[in-house]
Parts: structure tokens; sequence; C-alpha cells
């Protein structure tokens, strides 16, 4: 559905607010513009709990660029979770690991000594190079990657598999446009909006007990979906047995 057909269905539909007049203004309840803001709205809630917007080297959400001797990159503000990256130059992803992972060069079984020693001289080290690792949790919206650049991977696109908040919102300029949210939870939008018109303060009491309903159907919706993306995520996984408890008979 596009916005125009949103809208309509919002407005016309669930709300009863537009009327075909002979002669002079509309007196509608709640404007168009309103109901955009409510629709954008819906869109977030939806892309942020349950995931549904998951694509791979799209840019600006989906790419960084590499540059000699950077070492943290932040990501676009609509990336809400990074799954994997991978180097043009390589069809593998780079490993992944925790932020403190790639930053801490202590040797395992290591006493406070030998982190005092690991510590000075990873200090001292300027090792650069091809990128092998990364790490996503480096700051709210900052990704890390391992070793620094060199010279010769200054440029070096990285593409990321991502789950976003949509990048491009509805607009009253541009009625033909549809949500980015996938088209399956677009009718779940007007049910959004159509609740949030309808709990406003100049509403009565009876209205807002429906809104609150509309809102409520809402909330479940978006937990459906959440549910669909995770069962499409899972991969069933591998069995696996630890060498000291698994026994040959």
């Amino acid at each position: 559905m596009n916005l125009a057909e949103l809208l309509e269905h919002t407005a016309k539909d669930y709300l009863d607010d537009r009327v075909d007049l002979l002669d002079g203004e509309q007196d509608n309840l709640w404007s168009d513009a309103l109901i955009v803001r409510y629709l954008n709205e819906a869109q977030r809630i939806l892309a942020r709990r349950a995931w549904c917007i998951v694509d791979y080297g799209v840019a600006p959400s989906g790419v960084i660029v590499l540059v000699t001797g950077k070492e943290l990159y932040p990501l676009h503000k609509s990336v809400l979770k990074v799954y994997d990256a991978t180097p043009t130059t390589q069809s593998a992803p780079l490993g992944r690991v925790e932020d403190v992972g790639l930053r801490d060069p202590t040797p395992l079984g290591s006493d406070a000594f030998d982190v005092g020693q690991a510590a000075s001289a990873a200090g001292l080290s300027t090792a650069s190079g091809v990128t092998l690792a990364l790490a996503s949790d480096a700051g709210t919206r900052s990704l890390r990657v391992y070793p620094p650049p060199a010279a010769d991977q200054n440029g070096t696109r990285i593409e990321m598999k991502v789950a976003r908040l949509p990048t491009t919102w509805l607009t009253l300029e541009d009625t033909e446009a549809s949500p980015e949210v996938p088209e399956d939870y677009h009718m779940i939008l007007c049910t959004y909006a159509a609740g949030k018109c309808l709990t406003q303060p100049n509403v009565d009491g009876q209205m807002k007990t429906d809104g609150r309903l509309l809102l409520a159907e809402f909330d479940a919706a978006v937990k459906e979906a959440r549910q669909d993306r995770q069962r499409a995520e899972w991969n069933g996984g591998r069995w696996g047995f630890a060498s000291t408890t698994a026994v040959i008979r």
C-alpha cells in the first residue's frame, strides 16, 4: 500500500473522518499530517521491536568504507544490529568478537605482571594491515575493525547485513511512496495510527476506549512479527559432543 491508500484507509474507513463537501473547508478532526506522523511512528516501533527490515550491503546503513589507520566507524543511525560484515575484497565474512576482545592483548591465564606488560606492548604497537575481525559493540552505533587498515586497504568497502529502522520516512510531499516495512504489516500501521488518534486528549471517553483496543491489537501484531522473524532465522543448529562426557562403547 502507498501512503495515499494508507491515509484513505485510516481516515475514512477507520476514523470515519473524511466527508466530501460541495462547498467550504473540510472540518476534519485529524489532519493528514498527524496521521502520517503516527504511521511513521508505527513503522519505527515495528522495525525496532521486530527487526523486520533486514538487508545486506545497502547504503547508507549497510556499508562502511575503510580509512587508513582508522579503527572506529560510526554506524548509520538506523542500524539496530550488525549480523555480519564482508569486505568487497573477499567472499568470507570477517571474524566477530566483543569489543574488549579486540582491545585486550592479555593472554589467557596471565598474572598481574603479564597483564601490565601486554597492555604496555599494545600501547606501543602500530600494527596495521588487512582487516580480520570486527566488533559492533564498540559504542552506541559504532563498529571497531582490527587491525587498523593499512594504506593498501584505504577505500575498501565493508558490506554489512543489518537489521535497521526505516531510512526514508513517509511524507505528504510523496503520497505514492510506500512504507519500508514489509507489505504484510502495512494494514497494522493504520491500526496504530487510528488508535493514537482516538486516544488524543480532545477525544471523548468511549472513543478513547476504542483507541486503546486498537493499540493493543497493534502490540499483539508486533509480537507476532517478531516471532515470524525469529522462526525465519532459526536454523536448528548441530549436535555437539563434549570430549569429556562423550564415551564410545
